[in-house]
């Protein structure tokens, strides 16, 4: 569905759906893809030819399948020494980024992991920003062997932190900034800065906090797509 008014966010809030999960590109066509059909109908060419296949954002999402030690199996709960594997994580990307001259943003998922985001420029479609995303996975396991795993079967991710570049597709959706997730403790997915992150844990953002920290801090997203960048260019300047 698409929540583009305030009557359908309080519609969504009137239905208990909290949790809300978002695509990596909006509907608008501003500032940067007037070239792109915004016809969604008609046949799946259409779609994607249209905006909705070409995607804002490229998403790192980190996913420690690292367990605390009242666990053996299943999906690794939170603890300190799976979100600290992938806050490692999550700073070895961005020094790759940086290297590139690729603005990157961070938040925490509510969950066990984070989710890094680059704002790009709508000049690529999912696959060939998936693409863009296996290229930089590649690089960090290059130069960390051993760390980083995107299997799909669970007993071959244990003790590694799992990147899998398949989230940025136009059937997927990540959760929401600022969005509860039913885990205990009401956590909710917060933006962070990089100076802020070596010192925070998931647990630290909840519904009870988070009002508080926005009120007083602001949002460190506030503005992030004006920080777009032209992957296009930039593999040019590089080549």
């Amino acid at each position: 569905m698409l929540c583009n008014n305030l009557p359908t966010l309080l519609w969504l809030g009137q239905m208990a759906d909290l949790a809300i999960h978002v695509a990596l590109t909006r509907v608008s066509p501003e500032p940067d893809a007037r070239h792109l059909s915004a016809d969604f109908s008609g046949s799946r060419g259409q779609v994607e030819r249209s905006l909705l296949n070409y995607p804002e954002l490229l998403l790192f999402d980190i996913d420690p399948f690292v367990y605390g030690s009242a666990q053996a199996r299943g999906e690794p709960e939170l603890n300190p020494d799976g979100f600290e594997r992938g806050r490692e994580v999550a700073f070895w990307l961005k020094g790759l980024l940086d290297g590139v001259g690729l603005p990157c943003f961070v938040k925490t998922t509510g969950g066990t992991g984070l989710h890094l985001l680059v704002p790009v420029e709508r000049e690529l479609d999912y696959d060939e920003i998936k693409g863009v995303c296996g290229t930089f996975l590649a690089a960090a396991d290059q130069a960390h062997p051993g760390v980083l795993t995107a299997e799909w079967s669970v007993d071959k991710r244990v003790g590694k932190v799992f990147l899998d570049c398949g989230q940025n597709a136009r059937a997927k959706s990540i959760a929401s900034p600022y969005s509860p997730r039913a885990k205990p403790g009401a956590t909710v997915s917060t933006p962070v800065t990089w100076e802020e992150l070596p010192a925070i844990y998931p647990t630290d953002f909840t519904i009870r906090t988070v009002p508080a920290r926005l009120a007083s801090r602001g949002d460190p997203w506030a503005g992030m797509l004006n920080h777009r960048r032209s992957l296009l260019r930039e593999r040019g300047a590089a080549a």
